[in-house]
């Protein structure tokens, strides 16, 4: 077999150890092995321009004796295994990529010096780590199965195990080929299923120490909770390979927005209310309705919920739990059960109906939540006063008998400079003497000279003073995005359509945000809008309203309102 060799280390290097362009799109950076960037299978010495990732040495070519696998005799089954349900779409059209491109017969051996096990009767010869790594998963069913006196084979050789693997992206071609083969050939248990992530990225870049990017999860907990991550994770995670991007402005908006201001308030709200005004009883005796409406489609809405983690469409489990918080907490405030306690129209058994049918709301998303955010899950279950729960107790309703107490908020609401501290590098706050005061501080906005600002006071003169009058001439709304894209030939304007309660419908505007904001991070939110503005043509569409924000020379940011209707007005 010809290799790459290293001259100065003598030895041969393997394919971790050598970076270069790919061969076949020309991606810089490459491993000597597979492409991240087009997934293409390769030989090492195909690279274009390698180097030795040891000492940035350019390696010679050396021969060498190997072990192989004949892979090829394989196709025919490799290509039935593609074609099952074990694979996702995306997945399945780049190992069928690479099988109609011609399966090469697979060399499982490395040359000494390698980390591994050594091949027996070959001397200096080494198990490629690929051969023997996957293995791992069968060795420790084993050393589990003797531990706890239960069946191997029922594990490994029982057609109807159900094994499921999460990998990476860039190990696709190692479990879809190489790890089925295996199997196969030792008449092990096939997967059935192999699902792959993207790579994770902070501010869609690399993790970088030099920018601050690289976070070790022992720091992010020195700074927020687990459960903000676990949950904007969880949000983003779909069926897809896409990279998941941490964006510190879209992880502080969704945990503000989808997490705290949404489900953890409904919780809050309806629990509080429960206990402080009547003595935490619950009762479902008098549901009206709008109740039993609410709770059925939460129901039905949940088990939704459910069938899109087994469909590993996590994503959209969160968007359709956020959905039903939305729903719960407009019907708390349009019910408004704290109006039954008082007056003539006083009803303590409507409020208390009110409040335990969004209490039942509660309940059923803190079990769906539950795979996500436990925390959350059990501080509910707890004020409850019930034991653990699972889907199998969703039906099992709330009603008399139980009882809210010692109710306290699930998580405190956090501020956006806690989000910020995460990507300020260590040696930066040193050298500007940024203390952990200060950090807490740190304004939001674009980098200049890639320093960090701390927030500090703008002073600039007042505009001349208007009669009251004037100001209620503005009609200042509360809207919320519908639609975001950049505008084209411009680098500075978005378009949006806003729901501000217009009886036509949504608005368009446009908005100047598109240095400040990617249209992504907008869609959903609420912003405040100007809607009687007159009406502004630029680049040949019409810009029906503004939206307001606040501006210094570190750079823009949007108000932020959460809690109020697309429609409401500001006064």
């Amino acid at each position: 077999v010809r290799q790459l060799y290293s001259e100065p280390l003598k030895r041969f290097l393997p394919d971790r150890y050598v970076k270069g362009k790919c061969p076949k799109c020309g991606a810089e950076d490459q491993y000597g092995d597979v492409c991240e960037v087009c997934k293409s299978r390769y030989d090492a010495i195909e690279l274009i321009d390698p180097h030795c990732v040891l000492d940035n040495s350019v390696p010679i070519v050396h021969e060498s004796r190997h072990l192989f696998v004949s892979l090829s005799d394989l196709s025919e089954f490799l290509d039935s295994f593609a074609s099952s349900s074990a694979l996702d779409d995306e997945v399945r059209n780049f190992v069928k990529t690479w099988i109609k491109e011609g399966l090469q017969d697979w060399n499982i051996s490395r040359d000494k010096p390698y980390f591994g096990f050594e091949i027996p009767g070959y001397p200096e010869k080494y198990f490629y780590v690929w051969m023997d790594a996957p293995i791992g998963y069968i060795a420790t069913t084993k050393s589990w199965c003797e531990a706890n006196g239960k069946s191997f084979d029922s594990y490994w050789h029982d057609e109807n195990t159900e094994i499921w693997h999460f990998i990476g992206k860039d190990i696709i071609y190692f479990h879809t080929l190489f790890w089925p083969a295996m199997l196969k050939v030792a008449g092990f248990t096939l997967p059935h299923k192999i699902h792959a992530h993207g790579f994770l990225t902070v501010n869609g870049k690399k993790m970088s120490k030099s920018r601050g990017t690289f976070i070790l999860a022992s720091k992010y907990l020195e700074v927020l909770p687990a459960a903000y991550l676990r949950f904007y994770f969880a949000a983003k995670l779909s069926t897809g390979v896409d990279d998941i991007d941490l964006n510190i402005e879209d992880f502080y908006y969704r945990v503000r927005s989808g997490l705290i201001d949404n489900l953890a308030n409904l919780h809050n709200r309806s629990f509080s209310f429960a206990e402080t005004k009547l003595g935490g009883l619950l009762s479902s005796v008098h549901y009206d309705d709008a109740c039993r409406e609410l709770i059925a489609k939460t129901r039905s809405r949940i088990r939704e919920a459910f069938d899109m983690y087994a469909n590993l469409d996590t994503a959209g489990a969160i968007k359709s739990i956020c959905e039903i918080g939305n729903a719960a907490n407009l019907f708390y405030q349009e019910q408004a059960p704290w109006g039954y306690l008082k007056g003539e129209s006083a009803n303590v058994d409507k409020a208390r109906a009110i409040v335990t049918a969004c209490a039942e709301v509660v309940r059923m998303i803190a079990i769906a939540l539950k795979p996500v955010v436990p925390d959350f899950s059990a501080k509910v279950f707890e004020q409850l006063g019930l034991g653990d729960q699972n889907l199998a107790d969703l039906d099992k309703g709330l009603g008399d008998g139980n009882v809210i107490a010692h109710v306290e908020k699930t998580y405190i609401r956090p501020e956006r400079a806690e989000f910020d501290a995460l990507t300020i590098p260590e040696e930066k706050q040193e050298e500007k003497g940024v203390t952990e005061e200060a950090v807490k501080q740190t304004i939001p906005g674009e980098e200049k000279g890639g320093e960090d600002k701390v927030a500090e006071i703008v002073r600039t003169p007042l505009k001349p003073l208007i009669e009251f009058d004037d100001f209620e001439k503005l009609d200042i709304r509360v809207g919320k995005v519908i639609v975001c894209e950049k505008v084209k030939k411009s680098n500075k304007l978005l378009r949006l359509e806003v729901e501000i309660g217009h009886p036509d419908g949504p608005v368009q505007i446009l908005s100047g945000l598109a240095k400040h904001y990617q249209p992504e991070a907008l869609i959903g939110r609420n912003v405040l809008v100007i809607t009687n503005l007159k009406p502004r043509e630029m680049f040949g569409m019409m810009s029906n309203g503004m939206v307001l924000a606040a501006s210094d020379e570190l750079g823009l940011e949007l108000p932020t309102v959460l809690l109020r209707a697309p429609g409401s007005q500001v006064k």
